[in-house]
């Protein structure tokens, strides 16, 4: 545990997006975001460069808002998957804007890209040893050598004229610590742990951090992972006598002899100069690693004095204000704009208020939002959950009247409030207090919610004060976030009129089967050209022929969204070989991947039917779909086909789907062919059963289910020929 000195400090000054990053790599990073053709793997192996980014992303895909399950999140591309795209963009500009005014950068740049290339090449050699050793997860060993000094920025964030001394020396010379110690209170290993001990993560990362400058016997019965990265970074240690040690420790501890090691050290350090070219970093080393300390004990104090000249006061280039505040301006209107976008693309409320909790942690740091609404006479401002988790708030209810609490003020004055006071904020009433300790922090920051001019509501940032700190740099973003939350509120008090709303849903509707159909057409074309090339090198074309046919199923779904019509051509259709192609199309895309083993047991000779293949094959998918998210673990999907006689119809064929998945609830299984909302989340509308079922019914077929906690087994049976009587229209 850290002294309460040092906690103060990390309290009042180091919050991961405040730390400094490398600004090539920063600006490398911007370029890959605006650039459409860029990929998530492009983004990814970018932000792996990155100390404090990466750091940001952990913990954020660690948090409370994004965490679905009990498993630590210890990839970084594991992390970037969670978020997302925008929510990285976001972050990433984020941290950019609030390191605008940080004069750390003219004054220990050079340092900073020496910190950046020994944590890059410690993450490098770590995941190798990992691997090599097959004792610990290369990604998480990664993370820790990358992660492992990261203390080092917190205290040069904290004490940005004061550290920079510290930070230009070898942090693993003799006496360093205590130095640290002395002068800050903390030593950056246990600042370091400190952070991420924040995360509520269960992983050795916390201690691979905070033991990584211990002796080797106090090692001896630690976890691998903390052994890994104590090796790494002793083998980056230039003196001889930690060289000769690293050697003997990789032997006792892992088995390994001075040849590996060599051959991992050159592999590793060849990546990581491949990567600071591309980068145009210069890496150098720190001021006091050529020294000859083999024959002369170090004297930090003395090096921390003599090198305290360097940073004595700003250079004369330094940037003037008005340019700092322009550039920032700019950064700070490209990352609303971009955030606007992204809240507008989430069309129900409950998915944007989920969307609401993310963007404030991701770019306030805040631990908690909290939304106050007026009553209809707009003379209370009462609390209004937008969690599962925040029943409580509706016991606040706060008249408007001047001191009732730091919200109504924020309402009353039309400006944001907060009740940190020794920056001058306001002294917080016993209901703040109550809502503070309910949350977990040690203050809030309120903005007025406004729409068109009119007064909405009131939303809280809960916060403590190292983030308040941090959030005061860029209040435009909690006011835009304010502003956008006012928007989605407004129309709750004003009612639509039902005319208009249906004549823009009839124009939504017109617009996007007009938008889809060109990419549909340029794909087909591309198709086209492809086919003619595969002829021509006698490669066989079945895929694109099945590739055209689904395409042909996505712009006739779309065509009939507009037009209302659905009636389609039956034909002689062969289901034994339908089901092989949808299973050629699905099998690879998310089939294999997830470790689904697919088992086909089709009747020989099978008759075709007459139907609507179309129709058919999306009855197939939505079930095939189904059974593949029942197993997200994997398990077994089998496909049958029979031939029987059907009562009262003569011969049909019956389809069936099984899966290996945990079955089917009993309160779902009782609406189970009815639209519903869907228990699965995300993007799944609850409907695609009740879809099948009304097509199957429409080609005079049926569909059942049976279920248990060993698998659901679904049956469809189809008439080798319809009644001629009946209308193949659904």
């Amino acid at each position: 545990m850290c002294s309460a000195a040092g906690a103060q400090i990390v309290l009042n000054n180091a919050t991961i997006s405040a730390l400094p990053s490398v600004p090539q790599v920063l600006t490398k990073l911007l370029e890959t975001l605006q650039d459409e053709n860029s990929g998530l793997e492009q983004l990814a192996n970018l932000v792996e460069m990155d100390v404090v980014i990466s750091a940001r992303v952990l913990e954020i895909a660690n948090s409370a808002a994004y965490r679905r399950n009990h498993h630590p999140v210890l990839s970084i591309r594991s992390g970037i998957v969670i978020l997302g795209w925008d929510m990285v963009k976001m972050l990433t500009l984020s941290i950019i804007c609030q390191r605008m005014f940080n004069d750390y950068y003219e004054q220990s740049n050079q340092d900073i890209e020496h910190y950046w290339y020994h944590s890059l090449r410690c993450a490098v050699i770590a995941k190798s040893l990992a691997t090599h050793t097959e004792t610990a997860s290369p990604d998480e060993a990664y993370v820790a050598g990358l992660l492992h000094n990261i203390g080092r920025l917190g205290l040069l964030a904290g004490f940005k004229h004061k550290y920079p001394p510290f930070f230009a020396i070898d942090d693993s010379l003799p006496g360093y610590l205590e130095s640290e110690v002395a002068h800050f209170g903390i030593d950056h290993c246990e600042l370091g742990a400190w952070i991420i001990r924040n995360w509520n993560i269960k992983s050795f990362l916390e201690d691979a951090v905070a033991y990584h400058h211990l002796s080797v016997t106090q090692l001896e019965h630690t976890p691998a992972l903390v052994k890994i990265v104590y090796l790494a970074n002793l083998l980056l240690i230039e003196r001889r006598p930690e060289r000769q040690s690293a050697l003997i420790v990789a032997k006792k501890w892992f088995q390994l002899d001075s040849d590996v090691i060599n051959e991992l050290m050159s592999l590793g350090i060849s990546q990581v100069h491949i990567l600071s070219d591309s980068l145009g970093i210069n890496v150098g080393a720190a001021h006091t690693s050529q020294h000859d300390w083999d024959r002369q004990e170090p004297d930090i104090e003395a090096l921390v004095e003599a090198l305290s000249k360097n940073f004595s006061s700003p250079p004369a280039t330094s940037p003037p204000f008005s340019k700092n505040k322009l550039v920032k301006g700019v950064m700070d209107t490209a990352l609303i704009n971009h955030l606007e976008s992204t809240c507008l693309q989430v069309g129900q409320q409950d998915g944007f208020f989920e969307l609401l909790s993310k963007l404030s942690r991701l770019l306030c740091n805040a631990r908690e939002v909290l939304l106050f609404v007026p009553d209809e006479a707009r003379q209370h401002l009462s609390g209004k959950p937008i969690a599962e988790d925040q029943g409580w708030i509706e016991s606040f209810q706060f008249p408007i009247k001047p001191s009732t609490s730091i919200i109504t003020a924020a309402w009353i004055k039309k400006s944001y409030c907060h009740s940190f006071q020794a920056f001058d904020g306001f002294k917080p009433s016993l209901p703040d207090q109550q809502i503070m300790r309910l949350c977990g922090v040690e203050g809030m920051l309120c903005f007025p919610m406004f729409a068109k001019d009119t007064l909405v509501g009131v939303m809280v940032f809960a916060l403590n004060q190292a983030e308040f700190l941090i959030a005061k740099q860029q209040l435009n973003v909690q006011a835009a976030l304010a502003r956008i939350v006012a928007s989605r509120l407004l129309p709750d008090q004003k009612p639509a009129d039902p005319e208009l709303e249906a004549a823009v849903h009839e124009e939504r509707l017109k617009r996007f089967v007009h938008e889809t159909s060109t990419p549909l057409s340029t794909i087909k074309n591309y198709l086209a050209i492809l086919e003619q090339k595969m002829l021509l090198n006698g490669i066989p074309n079945r895929d694109i022929a099945i590739v055209n046919e689904e395409i042909d199923r996505v712009g006739s779904l779309i065509g009939n969204l507009y037009s209302g019509e659905q009636e389609h051509i039956a034909a002689s259709t062969d289901i034994n070989q339908l089901i092989q192609d949808l299973l050629a199309l699905h099998r690879q895309t998310y089939l294999q991947p997830a470790g689904i083993k697919v088992t086909l047991n089709l009747y020989p000779n099978l008759p075709k039917i007459t139907t609507i293949p179309y129709q058919v094959r999306q009855v197939l998918v939505n079930l095939i779909r189904n059974a593949a998210e029942a197993m997200p673990e994997g398990g077994e999907l089998s496909i049958s086909t029979f031939l029987e006689n059907q009562s009262g119809s003569g011969q049909g064929i019956l389809i069936q789907i099984s899966d290996t998945g945990p079955g089917i609830p009993e309160s779902v299984l009782s609406k189970l062919f009815t639209p519903v909302e869907s228990t699965k989340g995300g993007e799944h509308g609850g409907i695609g059963l009740s879809i099948s079922h009304d097509l199957v019914k429409g080609l005079c077929g049926s569909i059942a289910c049976r279920t248990s906690s060993t698998g659901t087994t679904f049956d469809i049976r189809l008439p080798i020929q319809a009644n001629p009587h009946s209308k193949l229209i659904n």
